[in-house]
């Protein structure tokens, strides 16, 4: 059985794949590039660098990748700053786990200027026991490397962890770690045939009985209250 669990961020905490989305689609806008919602599915999870070399590869873009970068950067880091939307139940669940003592971290493949910009945005910075950003790893999802870095650091076994996903890339990734896989449906990833463990609408659906046997939502000695309410 499971012993910890370990969250994507962007798609499964926060749902800020539209804001990523449409700072995509304003700066190939003004490349002269049509980006449809269809289009960034593809994206979803990538890299920023593997997004934009793909991007080139596919359509006409003349920016070089450094302003591309600095501007979808600075776009994307005042959203989060202002505090992106939670997914539903993401508080709460966080919350559940840190009361019944199960070891929590982040695996994202944001860096981390963005990840400590998204969690403090919305009062989760103190939450988690370790965040793994993907400017930290050599190989981003759907690479495992990730997902193995977090259940090191959290000091369990790959193979007793949960990883909550929302997209192709992640899936994969965890699934390369050896994890099982709750899946989080979205708007954007609702009509594809990701292969996961568990598939949930909002992580209100979310079941304590999916981790350890001692593991249940009375469990007697609740922790403080880390989880912010900004």
């Amino acid at each position: 059985m499971a012993q910890a669990v370990i969250f994507d961020m962007d798609g499964v905490l926060l749902d800020s794949e539209p804001l990523h989305y449409e700072a995509v689609r304003q700066i190939l806008a003004e490349q002269g590039v049509d980006f449809p919602l269809d289009d960034y599915h593809r994206y979803l999870g990538t890299t920023l660098t593997s997004t934009w070399d793909d991007l080139c590869e596919r359509y006409p873009i003349a920016m070089p990748f450094e302003q591309f970068e600095a501007r979808y950067n600075a776009d994307v880091l005042a959203h989060y700053q202002a505090g992106a939307p939670l997914i539903v139940g993401a508080r709460e669940l966080v919350q559940r786990l840190l009361d019944a003592n199960v070891p929590i971290a982040v695996a994202s493949s944001s860096h981390r200027e963005w990840v400590e910009a998204a969690l403090g945005g919305v009062g989760l910075q103190d939450a988690f026991q370790h965040t793994v950003a993907g400017d930290e790893v050599a190989m981003g999802k759907p690479s495992p490397e990730i997902y193995l870095k977090a259940a090191s650091v959290l000091g369990v076994d790959p193979q007793e962890c949960i990883a909550i996903e929302d997209a192709p890339a992640g899936v994969a990734s965890a699934r390369a770690a050896g994890m099982r896989v709750v899946l989080v449906r979205s708007e954007l990833t609702t009509h594809m045939n990701l292969a996961s463990d568990w598939e949930v609408d909002d992580l209100n659906q979310f079941e304590l009985s999916w981790l350890t046997d001692h593991v249940s939502d009375s469990a007697p000695d609740p922790a403080p209250n880390l989880v912010g309410t900004r």
